[in-house]
C-alpha cells in the first residue's frame, strides 16, 4: 500500500526534476528520498523516472501518478486544517506574497481589519515581483501570493483574480488634465521609467510597443515602485502602472493619471498556491479580504467613470 512518505518524496522529485533539490527542499537526505522512490515503484511495478545527466525525467506512469498524488495531498491537507481549525478557532501564522500594486493600494485597509478580526494570527508580507514570488510559492516558504499572469509551472495552482486597466502617470502638466486619456504614439517626448526585462509587466509593455509601433524616447529600468513613484513625481519622465496602485493619486496633485487608449493596455492578475498543500483557515480569510478590498477599489474606478462620462455628455 503507497503511504504519505512515498508521495510526498515522490512529489518532490518530480517538481524539482532532482533527487539532491527535493531533498533540500524537503529537508531529508539524497538517499533516503532514492529509496523512498525504489520502494514505490517495486509496490506499483512501473519505473517513475529516466536518470539523466542533466536530472531525472518523467516517466509517463510518472506523469499520471503526480496528478493523482498532488490532488490527493492536497485534500488531506485540506482536511487536516479544517479539523485543526474547529478544535483551536482561528490563529496560526501566515506568510503572503504581493507585488508593489497590491501592497500600496489594497494592503492597508486589509491589515487594519484582518488583525482587529483575528488578533491571534501572526500576518508576514513579502513584497516583490512576479519571478521571486512563484518560486517562493513552489518552494512552500508563502502560503499563497498575488501577482500579475502567473505562467504555468509545476507544483503550483493558478486562478484569475481580475483585470486592471493601465495608466500613463507623470506630474501634472500644464495641456494634459489628470484623467485625460492619452494615445502612447502621439505623447512626445515619451521618457518611461519601468521595471527591467524579464518583468511580466514590463514584458508585456515591450510587446505592446513593438505591435503598435510605439518608441520611447528614453528608457529607465527601474525595479523599485517607491523610488518609481517620486522620479515620476519630481522630473519629466512617465511610468505605466495599473490602476489599483494609483487609487492614492486619484486627486492628482502630485501624480496625474491618464487611461492608455487606442488600444488601451489590460493587465492580468492571478492568485498562485501550492498545488498539493491547502490554504489555511487563516490564509483563506486573508485572501478573502484581499479580494474584497481590490474589488472595491475597482467599483471606486468605475464610479469615477460614469461621473466623468455624465460630465462630458
Amino acid at each position: 500500500m503507497l503511504n504519505l512518505r512515498q508521495l510526498t518524496a515522490f512529489v518532490g522529485v518530480y517538481e524539482e526534476r532532482s533527487f539532491s533539490k527535493a531533498a533540500r527542499r524537503l529537508n531529508a537526505t539524497q538517499s533516503g528520498l532514492s529509496m523512498q522512490n525504489q520502494n514505490l515503484e517495486q509496490q506499483i511495478g512501473l519505473k517513475l523516472f529516466e536518470r539523466s545527466s542533466r536530472g531525472v525525467e518523467p516517466t509517463y506512469a510518472g506523469h499520471r501518478l503526480y496528478e493523482r498524488a498532488v490532488g490527493l495531498l492536497r485534500e488531506l491537507d485540506e482536511m487536516s486544517a479544517e479539523i485543526r481549525a474547529l478544535a483551536k478557532g482561528i490563529s496560526g501564522e501566515i506568510r503572503v506574497g504581493l507585488i508593489p500594486t497590491f501592497t500600496r493600494g489594497v494592503l492597508a485597509p486589509v491589515m487594519v481589519a484582518f488583525l482587529a478580526d483575528y488578533p491571534n494570527v501572526k500576518v508576514g508580507v513579502v513584497e516583490a515581483y512576479d519571478v521571486f514570488l512563484t518560486e517562493e510559492v513552489a518552494a512552500g516558504n508563502l502560503d499563497f501570493a498575488v501577482l500579475p499572469r502567473a505562467a504555468r509551472r509545476e507544483g503550483i495552482r493558478t486562478r484569475w483574480l481580475g483585470t486592471d486597466r493601465e495608466m500613463l502617470v507623470c506630474r501634472p502638466r500644464e495641456g494634459l488634465p489628470h484623467l485625460a486619456p492619452v494615445r502612447l504614439k502621439e505623447m512626445a517626448p515619451l521618457n518611461l521609467a519601468l521595471p527591467a526585462r524579464g518583468n511580466v509587466r514590463r514584458d508585456t509593455f515591450q510587446d505592446y510597443a513593438e505591435l503598435h509601433g510605439i518608441r520611447p524616447d528614453l528608457l529607465v529600468d527601474m525595479d523599485a515602485m517607491l523610488a518609481t513613484l517620486e522620479f515620476v513625481a519630481h522630473s519629466d519622465f512617465a511610468t505605466i502602472l495599473p490602476e489599483t496602485i494609483c487609487t492614492n493619486d486619484m486627486d492628482g496633485r502630485i501624480r496625474s493619471l491618464h487611461p492608455i487608449v487606442d488600444p488601451p493596455l489590460f493587465v492580468d492578475y492571478a492568485v498562485i498556491e501550492p498545488a498539493k498543500s491547502a490554504l489555511s483557515p487563516a490564509a483563506s480569510l486573508f485572501l478573502e479580504c484581499i479580494e474584497r478590498q481590490y474589488h472595491l477599489g475597482k467599483q471606486v474606478w468605475r464610479d469615477l467613470n460614469v461621473e466623468r462620462s455624465n460630465q462630458l455628455s
